[in-house]
This record gives C-alpha cells, structure tokens and sequence, in this order.
C-alpha cells in the first residue's frame, strides 16, 4: 500500500511537470467565422483575408454580427461582438498565446457572384509563403477577389520546398497567348511514398489544410449568379509521359460544374464533384488531351450539358455555386500522373445565358 502511494505521488510529480513545461501555443490564426444568420453563402480563407459571400436579401452590412473561431489560447482584437457594421472591410488582429505573434485578417461581405472573364494578369504572394496565385479584380469596384486555389500548399508542407515560387506545381508565367501572364501548372514528384507526385492544378474555391485526405480538402465552387453556356479558352499541353502508377499515357483536365447548395452541401469536395445529386451541368474536355501542336495556344470551348433545371430564384440569390478545374495530369488527385506534364491556360470566359 506504501509503495503504491509512492508510486501514485511520482506520477502526480510528472503529470504536473508536464504540465509546466508545456509551452504557450504560437499559432495566431482565425479558423472558422461562425455567424447562425441565413443568407450567409460562402466563407472564403486565402491566407489573412476573408471574403464572405452572402445574399444581399437576407443580408444587411450595416447591422450583423460574426463570432470567430481562434487558434487555442490566442486574442482577437477588436471584439468580434462589438463589431456590426461590416459595410465596408474590417480589420481584426488575432494575436497568439505565448504574446509573440499577430496576423492582421481584412473582412469582407460580398454580394456579387464571380466574374465570368479571367485573364490571370495578377498575382499575390501570400503571407509567409514563396508561391504565388492569382487573383482578380472587380470591373466595377476595383476590389481584389481570390477566388482561386491549388495544391502549392500541401506541396510546401510534403516537400519542406521553400524555394522560388517557379518551383512549385502551379505558377504564373509570361508564356502567355494574350497579355502578360499565364497559368502554368507542372506535375511534380514530391518524394513522399504516399503521395508522390503532385498535379499543377487551379481551381474555383479554396483548399482546407487542416483536412488529412486531399479528397476532401479541395472544396471547389463558389455562387454563381447567371446559368452559364459554355467556358471557352487557350491552353497549350505538353504530357510528361506514362503516369506513376499505372503507366498509363497523361493527359491533362479542363471542367466546369455548376451545382445546387443546401444546408448539408455547402461545397463539393474531390469525391463529391464527380456523381453529387446537387450537380445540374458539367462542362469537361472530351478530346484525349494529348499535346498540343507546334509552339501556339490550343482553343477550347465545351459545352454545358444540364441534367437538372434550374430555379431562376435560387440562382439570382447566390444558391448555386461554380467550379472551374484545370489540372496537368488528369488523374492527379489519385497521385497517378507523369512527372513534367505541364499545361499552360489563359483567357478563360464562362459564356451565359443573357435572356435568362
């Protein structure tokens, strides 16, 4: 019985050393805006800005309020509570536990759709990163939409790669078919036996880091306002060769996919973008992809096949959303893709219905 009361104190002793020595968390980040208002469409995280896109029906900027998600231990400055009037972008200053780290986070209600014309000419750096993305501009405001995503951020995180932004999967470049910049995307290896290669890729939406399946980290498509036609666009292509595994000759993916959002389907994910019940269109490339001839730009245009009608309603209040693909190795997302497969994509227009 003594030695068992020893015994007992000893790991008392440890418990509570382990609990001294345990360090205030670093981490300085806002996770999730939680808001139980209706009308709220999207959440948009690109590194320390958040667009949220709402509908203005149901929505008034002057008075409404946000509860925001932290980092464990960290501060929030000013008061989310206090803050109801987000007519125009507000600052907040999340500051980390240990007191050593800030990030300034910028705010937005959106109630416009995407743009239907993308150029790629701008690009940003996002903070703390060495890649770039692009983004676009409002025609009417002049405000800055990231609407884009790609895997250059778990590529960082796989293969430690803190390089130039040139050597990552998805860069801008000046090999363009109209104006200054382009999008290249390259198939790279990683070096990590699970996932070995990585597909350049971009897309309409944004990717969740803290989600450990790839799958379910692309969640593509934001609202959409018109019923869209056709995408059209250049893009030039060169395969890498046979894919990792199954030896199989790459090709490259051009779609689009217009689909429903409810109270359970906020987005589509890489599993849920190829057979969801919320789909009503796809636009998708239905050639082999193989390269492409010579040193010019290819053309592209492919049709909007709709399995569904759409409610006017619903689509002028934001309730469908768009996704928009591109990827170097067609089968990327399952890693099996050829190394050097690269695609280059500029002047992209989503073509819509004017009389509806």
């Amino acid at each position: 019985m003594k030695y068992f009361s020893i015994l007992a104190c000893l790991m008392l002793l440890c418990f509570s050393s382990c609990i001294k020595d345990e360090k205030p968390n670093i981490e300085a980040d806002i996770i999730e805006v939680l808001s139980p208002q209706e009308g709220i469409l999207n959440v948009v995280y690109q590194s320390t800005s958040i667009d949220i896109y709402a509908d203005p029906a149901k929505i008034d900027p002057e008075n409404i309020t946000f509860s925001y998600l932290i980092s464990e231990g960290a501060t929030i400055s000013p008061d989310p509570q206090g803050v109801s009037d987000y007519s125009t972008p507000r600052s907040f200053i999340v500051t980390s536990e240990d007191g050593e780290w800030t990030k300034t986070y910028q705010v937005r209600i959106i109630f416009k759709d995407l743009p239907s014309e993308f150029d790629f000419e701008n690009w940003y750096q996002p903070e703390g990163e060495r890649y770039k993305m692009p983004f676009d501009i409002d025609s009417e405001s002049g405000d800055s939409l990231f609407i884009w995503s790609c895997g250059n951020e778990p590529y960082a995180f796989i293969t430690n790669k803190y390089d130039d932004y040139t050597t990552f999967p998805t860069q801008p470049t000046t090999e363009a078919c109209q104006g200054s910049y382009a999008v290249k995307l390259e198939t790279k290896l990683t070096g990590d036996y699970y996932k070995p290669i990585a597909a350049g890729n971009l897309f309409i939406g944004q990717f969740d880091a803290s989600k450990y399946d790839p799958l379910e980290s692309t969640q593509f498509g934001l609202p959409f306002m018109k019923k869209p036609l056709r995408i059209t666009g250049k893009y030039k292509y060169r395969s890498g060769g046979k894919t990792y595994h199954t030896q199989s000759d790459d090709s490259c993916r051009i779609q689009a996919v217009l689909y429903k959002t409810d109270a359970n389907v906020k987005h589509l994910n890489g599993y849920t973008i190829k057979n969801s019940p919320n789909i009503v269109a796809r636009a998708e490339m239905t050639d082999d992809g193989t390269d492409t001839p010579g040193e010019g730009y290819k053309y592209f245009d492919f049709e909007f096949i709709y399995t569904q009608e759409i409610d006017c309603d619903i689509l002028k209040s934001g309730g469908y959303n768009l996704a928009v693909i591109f990827s170097a190795s067609r089968k990327g997302d399952t890693y099996d893709g050829a190394p050097g497969s690269v695609m280059l994509v500029d002047d992209v227009k989503i073509i819509c219905d004017t009389n509806f």
